[in-house]
């Protein structure tokens, strides 16, 4: 039905790899006009039934977008979350290496205050790789 139209174009980089690629698809759901009067004299009863079968391929497609649009705010929560969580963690870390300094253990209290710090920090950066991706 239709016409089914595909380009595809990548412009590419050496050191990098392809920079931009870009496709353009056009879907038309009716058949053109030319289409539709041969298909109607083939059968006066097809006008209708391509007409219900489009509305019923644009109503998937629609509820296909609601659904992607749907799980990636699911995603944006499930991030902001562990952002928190990190932040919290992060923060308990800090309490407990100066509750540690003031019971009188400061080098057990600088070396998980440390640690502490180098593992939020790791996690904020793989967070950030993750996120460029």
């Amino acid at each position: 039905m239709g016409k089914h139209q595909q380009n595809t174009r990548a412009i590419a980089d050496r050191n990098r790899g392809i920079i931009e690629q870009q496709t353009i698809v056009d879907d038309n759901l009716l058949p053109c006009a030319e289409e539709l009067s041969k298909l109607k004299d083939i059968d006066p009863l097809i006008i209708e039934w391509i007409l219900q079968r489009s509305e019923k391929e644009q109503d998937t497609r629609l509820n296909f977008n609601i659904e992607r649009i749907r799980l990636a705010h699911k995603e944006m929560n499930i991030a902001n979350t562990s952002l928190w969580l990190a932040f919290s963690l992060a923060i308990a870390i800090f309490v407990l290496s100066g509750f540690f300094i003031y019971l009188g253990k400061e080098i057990a209290g600088t070396v998980f205050g440390s640690v502490g710090v180098f593992v939020v920090v790791q996690s904020f950066l793989r967070f950030g790789r993750k996120e460029q991706q």
